[in-house]
């Protein structure tokens, strides 16, 4: 993206960066004068606490599933923001969330779920991951190799961990179906199954964390235990409000 035609981006605390396209499309859904909009971006950047109770308005989210042109308007972080919160507070709506193993069962841990996800730092690293599997950013360094440097780029989708989240988290049927499958690819030693994806998952989180002072330890050092509850909560938003553009949006794994 060209970087003189890119908006201003924001945010703080338990907001992901949203740009300036993004507020506007929320004041537009949402706002009136019970929010004092008429003082315009400026006043909604300094009040971050009005900004969370618009995010979970029910105007802005039915301006986001009801035309899907507003997807090419704003940001993925906004949409991922709106929908998850919309999944925080479906899960508190209830005792229970479904599980298919394969059949269908009720288990009543939506409240421990709930807790989960709640959880800003939790919360704020499923928007990020969400929103770079769409907007992917590659990072190039310089390594010696004895007397020479070498150029090497590294996509942010590297993560194994991530990789294995979102997979069996957004296309779960996708990964329930080769259950039992051999692969047909003989050079394929990991069956494409959900507890695969699990096992490396929880195994690359752990990895992922490293020693202390590492920038997002102590998210990734809970996903590896909950990871099958990181995993509820990305079928939820899925089954509930990204079945009807996820196909668009991101390309089923091979």
């Amino acid at each position: 993206m060209d970087t003189a035609n890119r908006s201003e981006e924001w945010g703080q605390g338990n907001v992901p960066a949203l740009t300036d396209e993004d507020l506007r499309f929320v004041v537009e859904s949402v706002g009136d004068e019970r929010w004092g909009m008429g003082q315009g971006l400026d006043h909604l950047r300094a009040r971050e606490d009005l900004l969370d109770v618009m995010l979970e308005d029910d105007r802005l989210v039915r301006s986001l599933l009801g035309d899907t042109r507003a997807l090419l308007r704003v940001s993925p972080a906004l949409v991922f923001s709106v929908l998850l919160r919309r999944v925080i507070r479906d899960l508190n709506a209830r005792p229970y969330t479904l599980e298919r193993t394969p059949e269908t069962v009720a288990v009543f841990d939506a409240p421990r779920v709930h807790r989960f996800v709640a959880e800003p730092a939790i919360w704020g690293y499923l928007v990020r991951m969400l929103t770079s599997f769409i907007r992917t950013e590659t990072v190039t360094m310089f390594t010696k190799e004895g007397e020479r440097y070498r150029r090497r780029r590294f996509s942010t989708l590297n993560r194994i961990a991530d990789i294995a989240l979102f997979t069996s988290g957004i296309f779960p049927d996708h990964l329930r179906s080769r259950r039992g499958r051999a692969p047909r690819e003989r050079w394929r030693a990991i069956p494409l199954t959900p507890e695969t994806y699990e096992e490396h998952g929880r195994r690359f989180y752990r990895l992922a964390a490293g020693p202390e002072g590492r920038p997002n330890r102590r998210v990734l050092t809970a996903l590896p235990d909950e990871f099958p509850m990181s995993r509820k909560v990305l079928e939820l938003l899925s089954d509930r409000y990204l079945r009807w553009t996820r196909l668009s949006w991101f390309h089923i794994p091979c």
